[in-house]
C-alpha cells in the first residue's frame, strides 16, 4: 500500500513540475495566454492519465525511461486529443502542442524516475 501512495504522490510530483513549466511557457508571449481554468484542469486530469497510463502498461516498463515515457505521452496525448475534440485548437496546433506538452511532462518525469526506480519499477 506504502509503495502506491509512493507512486501517486511522485506522479502528481512529475505533473505539477510539467506544469510549471508549461505556465512559464505560456507566460512568454500573450499569444499563448490561455483561461485560468486550464492549469488546474491539466494537473487534474494529467495526474488521473499518468496513474491509469503507468497501471495499465506497467507490466512492461522495464527502464525508469520508459516508466518516464509513459507518464508523460499518455496524458499529453489524451489531453491534446480531448482539446482537439472540443475544437479549442487548429489540427497542425494540436500536434505542435502534443510534442511540447509531452516534453514539459518528460522532463521532470526523467529525473523522478531515474531517482526512484525502486518505486515504479
Amino acid at each position: 500500500m506504502i509503495i502506491w501512495l509512493k507512486r501517486i504522490g511522485l506522479i502528481i510530483l512529475i505533473i505539477s513540475l510539467g506544469t510549471v513549466i508549461d505556465y512559464l511557457v505560456h507566460r512568454l508571449s500573450p499569444y499563448f495566454s490561455v483561461p485560468a481554468s486550464y492549469f488546474p484542469h491539466k494537473i487534474f486530469y494529467g495526474i488521473l492519465w499518468s496513474f491509469v497510463g503507468y497501471i495499465v502498461f506497467k507490466r512492461l516498463l522495464k527502464t525508469p525511461f520508459q516508466v518516464a515515457f509513459t507518464i508523460s505521452a499518455v496524458p499529453a496525448a489524451l489531453l491534446q486529443v480531448m482539446y482537439f475534440l472540443e475544437k479549442h485548437q487548429l489540427t497542425w496546433v494540436t500536434i505542435l502542442f502534443l510534442f511540447l506538452h509531452f516534453l514539459m511532462f518528460l522532463l521532470p518525469a526523467y529525473f523522478i524516475c531515474r531517482k526512484y526506480k525502486e518505486v515504479f519499477l
